[in-house]
């Protein structure tokens, strides 16, 4: 019987930069890994699991956990439901990080990965998994207003060069240049 988990990836910003939140002793970019459970929702269980850990460090009704992608793991037989959950800013980060409760990783620019039009990548890092995540959520913050409404305005500078680009849009100065020269 093929094993599902919820993989979650905690992130926040400080200093206008995307950090990945983890548990002060795990290794770097690592999710948070959440076994599934019978006849539960994953969002309940992974909402659940992330209010049960951070207490009343934050309003929750400032968070976003949303799914972003699933995939299959053939060598463990594990379905992982991946989530990303968007914490707010604040004093709780400085004082979680003192007490060793959390440590935070920055997130670098990540690129995502494709596989071919019919299957995915062979194999999936957690860091490949972020960037598809942050590019979900880059989307969803143009016309998903649940998420405009609770996503803090400084994701918006953050998230901007992970947003889609529309069909024919290329942005090369010197061809833009070129072109206008031959316009005079």
């Amino acid at each position: 019987m093929t094993f599902i988990l919820c993989e979650v990836f905690p992130v926040t910003l400080v200093s206008k930069y995307p950090v990945l939140i983890q548990h002060s002793q795990e290794k770097k970019l690592a999710p948070w890994m959440i076994p599934n459970m019978r006849h539960i929702h994953p969002n309940e269980i992974v909402v659940h699991h992330l209010l049960t850990y951070f207490g009343d460090a934050f309003d929750p009704c400032q968070m976003i956990v949303h799914s972003t992608s699933w995939r299959y793991e053939h060598e463990s037989d594990c379905l992982l439901l991946t989530y990303l959950a968007v914490l707010p800013q604040g004093g709780w980060l400085d004082q979680w990080i003192a007490t060793q409760r959390i440590s935070l990783e920055p997130i670098r620019a990540l690129a995502t990965h494709h596989g071919d039009h019919l299957f995915p990548p062979k194999h999936i890092e957690h860091h490949t998994a972020l960037a598809h995540a942050l590019d979900h959520l880059a989307s969803l913050s143009i016309y998903d207003p649940a998420i405009q409404a609770v996503l803090e305005p400084e994701w918006r500078e953050t998230l901007q060069p992970r947003l889609p680009k529309p069909a024919g849009y290329l942005q090369v100065p010197h061809l833009t240049i070129a072109r206008e020269e031959c316009l005079k």
